[in-house]
């Protein structure tokens, strides 16, 4: 896809995750110069101030450092692996790792992606997704010279058998210097789906009343009807929301890369407006979140060889 390397290095969670007068080229962007060889490796070390998916996130910051590698072949095939290093002062561990294999196609306007990735989380991971245990998801994008549509789909598989559908739509405008070096494409993102994720992140991380080791990082956002549940020992936690198919997010933001092969400098600064909190009942006290905009950003490093 267009924004492969972008993607991989801002998927987690979800992360990670590419003018002397500036004006749009999509067909002459830094990613697309990157393309020119058909087969490559590359490592990265990417630096993300929080952990955030969709405007949710702990009441603790999780600040990770996360190498990784990746090989793309030039039949479209590749592979990622990395792992993410929380560096929190009182927190520093191996927080996750993970693998991904995936297809992409390219042509001159359209471009299409598909990958799994598995998610192996510290079991003390207060991560809001560190109870997702793989992902499927396919990405279909198309340049309509003026801004370009990427439209995505991904399934979630959770611990305990649940799983969620993920649907993400976001424009773009590319702006690219002159030498193709460098590209700044301010993006909006709109993403739909549903949060068992959420729920089951709550009961084992949140609230941590099911869980015999781990955080249990804090009370979470907003207030409750009655004192806060983190408090008290909970049996059971219902998040109305968990199997509702509804807007979760619209997110702001610029990728900015500059290439000097074979290095790549990014950085990737993110306004996220969350939609529709949670309302949950833990035994018969409610709590209410109280969800407030955030911003996040990213920096990341990449040589390719």
């Amino acid at each position: 896809m267009k924004s492969y390397n972008y993607k991989l290095s801002s998927l987690l969670l979800i992360l990670i995750c590419n003018y002397t007068v500036f004006g749009q080229n999509t067909s002459d962007s830094v990613e697309q110069s990157q393309m020119e060889d058909p087969s490559y490796v590359s490592i990265a070390v990417n630096f993300m101030n929080d952990a955030v998916y969709l405007g949710r996130k702990d009441s603790i910051s999780a600040p990770y450092l996360y190498p990784s590698i990746t090989y793309f072949n030039k039949t479209g095939l590749y592979a990622t692996g990395s792992f993410s290093f929380l560096t929190k002062s009182n927190e520093s561990r191996i927080d996750l790792f993970l693998g991904t294999i995936g297809y992409e196609i390219n042509s001159k306007k359209f471009s299409g992606d598909i990958s799994f990735t598995k998610y192996f989380f510290n079991t003390d991971s207060y991560n809001v997704i560190s109870e997702v245990e793989a992902d499927l998801t396919g990405t279909l994008g198309y340049d309509f010279d003026v801004f370009n549509l990427n439209l995505s789909l991904t399934n979630f598989f959770n611990k305990n058998s649940t799983s969620d559908i993920f649907l993400s739509s976001e424009i773009s405008h590319d702006f690219v210097s002159t030498d193709r070096k460098f590209q700044i494409s301010p993006t909006m993102g709109v993403f739909l789906g549903s949060q068992n994720f959420y729920k089951e992140y709550y009961i084992y991380n949140r609230f941590g009343s099911e869980r015999s080791t781990g955080s249990g990082q804090g009370a979470g956002q907003g207030t409750g009807s009655t004192a806060d549940p983190i408090e008290t020992t909970t049996t059971t936690v219902v998040l109305e929301e968990s199997e509702k198919f509804d807007l979760m997010a619209v997110e702001f933001s610029i990728p900015i890369w500059y290439m000097a092969k074979p290095f790549t400098v990014s950085f990737l600064p993110v306004l996220v407006v969350p939609q529709n909190p949670a309302t949950l009942t833990v035994d018969s006290a409610i709590y209410e979140e109280d969800l407030e905009n955030t911003f996040y950003w990213m920096v990341g490093l990449s040589y390719r060889f």
